[in-house]
C-alpha cells in the first residue's frame, strides 16, 4: 500500500521548481476552502509568522511542509494563481484566483490504481478506463499489459496490488469464474485496498462475493456510450477527480 493522505498539507513538498508553485497554490486554496484562512492573502503575513494572528495560522499549517522556502509571489501571479489587489498597510495583498481553486478538482497526488479484469470479457473497458485516468492526470494506472517479461507474473501482480491504493475490478458475466481475478481480489482485501467493482453485461446478484457486496459498486445499466460515460465518471469521482 502506498502511504497517502487526502490532506495536501500533510504531504511532502515537491522538489521540481514548477511543481512547487502548483502545489503551493493548491495548499493555499485548500486552506481557504477549509476556512483556515481567507482568500485574500497578505504576503508579508504569510512569510513572517510574527506579524499577526493570521500569520500564526499560516505558520501552523504551512511551515512544517514548506519551511520558509515558499515559491515566489511573482511566480504565483505569473501563473494566474494570485490576483494583485494592492497594498494594505504597506503589505502586498493578493486574491486567490479561480484557477487556484480548480486545482482542488483533482487529487493532490495521483492515487495508485490497479485494474483487474478478465481479458475475454473486459479488455476494451479496461483500456478505456486506463485512457480516461491518464487524461485526468493519473499517469500510471496498472493493467496487466504492464507485466515485465521474464519475471514471475504472479509475484508482479501481487506486489503491484499491495502498492495500490485502489483496486478496480471489472465484472462481466463470467469474470468471477476466473481463479486469477479471485486471487487478485483476495490480495487486494489482504492489502487493505479500496475495492471498487464495475459491473457490465449483468448486475450484482446475491451470489456475488461478500467482499464485493459490502463495497462500492458501479453498474453500467445500458450498453451505450452514455452508460459507459456515466459509469466512468462515477469511478473518477470515487478516485477524487471532479467530472462536473
Amino acid at each position: 500500500m502506498d502511504s497517502h493522505s487526502d490532506n495536501p498539507l500533510e504531504q511532502p513538498a515537491p522538489v521540481d521548481l514548477l511543481q512547487r508553485v502548483h502545489a503551493f497554490a493548491r495548499d493555499l486554496a485548500y486552506g481557504a476552502a477549509k476556512g483556515l484562512w481567507h482568500t485574500r492573502i497578505q504576503w508579508q503575513a504569510l512569510t513572517n509568522p510574527d506579524i499577526s494572528n493570521v500569520a500564526g495560522v499560516f505558520a501552523k499549517y504551512l511551515r512544517e511542509k514548506w519551511g520558509t522556502d515558499f515559491p515566489s509571489e511573482y511566480l504565483l501571479v505569473s501563473l494566474d494563481y494570485f490576483d494583485p489587489v494592492g497594498d494594505e498597510t504597506g503589505r502586498s495583498t493578493y486574491l486567490l484566483t479561480e484557477k487556484a481553486f480548480r486545482l482542488l478538482e483533482k487529487p493532490s497526488s495521483p492515487p495508485s490504481v490497479f485494474i483487474s479484469y478478465r481479458r475475454s470479457e473486459s479488455t476494451a473497458l479496461a483500456l478505456l478506463i486506463e485512457a480516461r485516468l491518464k487524461m485526468a492526470g493519473n499517469p500510471n494506472p496498472y493493467i496487466d499489459k504492464n507485466l515485465i517479461p521474464g519475471q514471475d507474473w504472479n509475484d508482479q501482480l501481487e506486489e503491484r496490488i499491495r502498492q495500490s491504493r485502489y483496486f478496480v475490478v471489472l465484472v462481466g458475466k463470467t469474470t468471477l469464474e476466473s481463479p486469477n481475478v479471485l486471487q487478485e481480489l483476495n490480495w487486494a482485501e489482504q492489502a487493505g485496498c479500496t475495492i471498487i467493482s464495475i459491473w457490465h453485461g449483468h448486475k450484482m446478484g446475491a451470489d456475488a462475493p461478500v467482499i464485493l457486496q459490502e463495497r462500492h459498486a458501479i453498474t453500467i445499466d445500458t450498453d451505450s456510450a452514455l452508460g459507459y460515460e456515466t459509469a466512468i465518471n462515477q469511478l473518477l469521482n470515487g478516485l477524487g477527480y471532479a467530472t462536473y
